[in-house]
């Protein structure tokens, strides 16, 4: 991911982290701190970082990486 998304910070490969254990945003809040709409702010940031359109899945891009 680091190579591939070099612009991803420790925060952005965490939520990475968590997203490739198929956790959900419910979940995925209380481990970082946050409430569930900052998860999918989160999300959306990182959509934008990694140059995905609107119908690629974060989740599967993260997978095959």
């Amino acid at each position: 991911m680091k190579t591939q998304y070099p612009e991803l910070t420790p925060g952005d490969l965490r939520l990475c982290a968590y997203l490739h254990m198929n956790l959900s945003s419910k979940e995925i809040a209380p481990l970082l701190g946050i409430s569930v709409r900052g998860v999918e702010n989160h999300r959306y940031r990182l959509r934008k970082k990694m140059n995905l359109e609107h119908d690629d899945k974060l989740v599967e891009t993260i997978n095959d990486q």
